[in-house]
């Protein structure tokens, strides 16, 4: 068995077919060592990657307006406010 690893996820489903088998260990394909060409072959057919992860959010809790004036706070996910110095919302 070879390992086959890059932009494999556009031929995944050719790769099944040819007897690959996802390697989690190794993130890559496992396919028969006599299939391993036609496999390079989509592989670099496939082109380059173009997944771009996005940018997670700073906040996981909930941002709250509080008072006259609306003035924004963040409570966290234990109800704690995370501003500084502590605006009395929590207390």
């Amino acid at each position: 068995m070879t390992t086959i690893t890059g932009n494999t996820y556009p031929v995944k489903d050719a790769i099944k077919v040819l007897g690959g088998r996802w390697n989690s260990v190794a993130k890559g394909w496992d396919v028969p060592d006599d299939k391993a060409e036609q496999v390079r072959a989509l592989v670099a057919a496939a082109g380059p990657s173009t997944y771009t992860p996005r940018a997670r959010s700073r906040y996981r809790g909930r941002r709250q307006f509080e008072g006259e004036g609306r003035s924004e706070h963040y409570q966290n996910r234990r109800g704690r406010c995370e501003d500084a110095p502590c605006c009395g919302c929590c207390s």
